[in-house]
């Protein structure tokens, strides 16, 4: 399963920030996150040297071959999740005015304390956040 942005929420304080799994690219709408890492977009291509080895073709070979040093270019830090996510599952609420009613779920693996208190600072609209049991927490203002 693919995720568009995975984006690292700092620690607010002494409450342990984690990473905000966001399927579809919907953060945007709740919050600003300019200021974030986006964990899908910290890939780096490398250069890797291969030392020179000797190999036989089958057990116990008589006479084994020598392979050249080469070069190997690799892609590290390419994040694709496979299977279900780490965390909790958090339902973010929000409307724009005039518009319809957005309701989205996000996958999140830090404290709820640290996610509340990091969308109070960044939030667009007003947003009205649901834990992973469905318990609501109180209304979050659009910050100025």
């Amino acid at each position: 399963m693919t995720y568009s942005n995975i984006y690292e929420i700092p620690d607010q304080g002494t409450m342990k920030g984690g990473d905000l799994y966001d399927k579809f690219g919907n953060l945007s709408f709740f919050a600003d996150v300019t200021g974030l890492t986006d964990k899908t977009q910290t890939g780096v291509d490398l250069t890797v040297p291969v030392k020179a080895s000797t190999r036989g073709r089958f057990m116990r070979d008589p006479a084994p071959y020598t392979v050249a040093a080469n070069t190997r270019y690799v892609s590290m830090n390419i994040r694709q999740t496979k299977g279900g996510i780490p965390g909790v599952t958090i339902t973010l609420v929000g409307q724009n005015v005039g518009g319809p009613i957005e309701r989205r779920q996000f996958g999140w693996t830090g404290s709820m304390s640290a996610l509340y208190a990091w969308l109070k600072t960044t939030a667009n609209i007003q947003i009205n956040m649901f834990g992973p049991t469905g318990t609501p927490y109180d209304p979050i203002p659009a910050s100025a």
